[in-house]
């Protein structure tokens, strides 16, 4: 991970030496698409960076206009609909992504102790059997998008709200300053970051990557009063729960002190979802908040991002919450 940002952090030198702004939603994702190649797959996705994210933002584009029209599954079915055509089109620039990680590694006879090689490694404890072909293209599928996009986007959130709050900024600085003393961070390092870890939490407070989350009603139930009946789709939104006046005082302020142990333990449990709840609880949540810890003091301890002036920040509603547009930023070295 720190290896991957160092590598991102020497090229920007240029463009803060020239004054010349970059897109940090954009940046981030080509960062976390390289370390969830690396980390978690043990393969160089940076070829694939441009292509992955340009198809990806298609389908993440075409689906949630689809599902905020009525009978959208239906139009989902409808092969010739351009909505349709574009998603298809770009899901299999996808597929043909994650088939050629599957075929490289099967090819290589390697037996790699990463997250690809305990999914090919894994057998039903009652069958014995492994995964299918499908069964394995779906998880690696799902971890490489939702492994990479969800984190670039609370980074980029976090590096906005930065900009517009210099004194958090400069406490976060002191933080890393005095912890890393100009070297790259380690895991063994972030016990020590608690204010850089309550950044991140803050920020995503604020703007959620997982803004809804949808459940399948197995049965018939009562929820606050309302009659839910069987098999219905109950959507939750962490975007609405988050800046909810009865579990925050003044919720729409930055404040990365609402997550002192202290003030944590004042909350109830489900007042902070950003990755969900009970067993379904996202699967990469530690994996994410290490990789956002790291990347985000590596960073910090290097640069300063700001705003360009006149930059118009919107909410852009996909699959997750993204900046509207571009977030462009401009470099100063520290």
């Amino acid at each position: 991970m720190t290896e991957a940002t160092d590598a991102m952090l020497q090229n920007w030198h240029t463009l803060a030496k020239d004054g010349r702004p970059l897109d940090i939603n954009e940046a981030m994702m080509h960062l976390t698409l390289e370390i969830v190649g690396k980390t978690l797959f043990s393969i160089d996705l940076t070829r694939e960076a441009d292509t992955v994210g340009e198809a990806f933002s298609v389908v993440n584009e075409e689906i949630a206009r689809l599902t905020s029209i009525p009978f959208a599954n239906i139009g989902l079915k409808i092969p010739f609909l351009p909505g349709t055509r574009r998603i298809n089109k770009n899901t299999a620039i996808l597929t043909q992504v994650v088939h050629g990680i599957i075929q490289e590694r099967r090819q290589s006879g390697l037996e790699t102790e990463d997250l690809l090689g305990m999914l090919m490694a894994a057998r039903d404890e009652d069958s014995g059997e492994g995964m299918s072909d499908q069964q394995l293209h779906d998880e690696v599928m799902t971890i490489m998008l939702a492994g990479h996009e969800t984190t670039a986007v609370a980074l980029a959130w976090t590096f906005y709200l930065l900009s517009e709050h210099p004194a958090v900024r400069a406490e976060l600085e002191a933080e890393v300053d005095g912890v890393l003393n100009s070297r790259l961070p380690t895991i063994d390092d972030i016990p020590n970051l608690p204010y850089t870890t309550m950044v991140l939490e803050e920020s995503m407070r604020l703007y959620p990557p997982a803004y809804t989350i949808a459940r399948w009603g197995n049965e018939e139930d009562e929820v606050g009063g309302y009659y839910v009946p069987k098999n219905s789709v109950i959507t939750t939104s962490p975007y609405i729960t988050h800046r909810h006046p009865e579990f925050w005082d003044d919720p729409e302020r930055f404040d990365p002190q609402r997550f002192t142990p202290e003030r944590k333990a004042e909350r109830p449990r489900y007042a902070y979802l950003p990755f969900g709840g009970g067993p379904r609880i996202c699967i990469g949540n530690s994996f994410a908040m290490t990789e956002a810890t790291l990347l985000l003091a590596s960073i910090v301890q290097r640069y300063r991002l700001a705003l360009v002036p006149g930059t118009r920040v919107a909410l852009e509603p996909l699959i997750t919450l993204r900046p509207k547009g571009h977030l462009m930023m401009t470099l100063t070295s520290r």
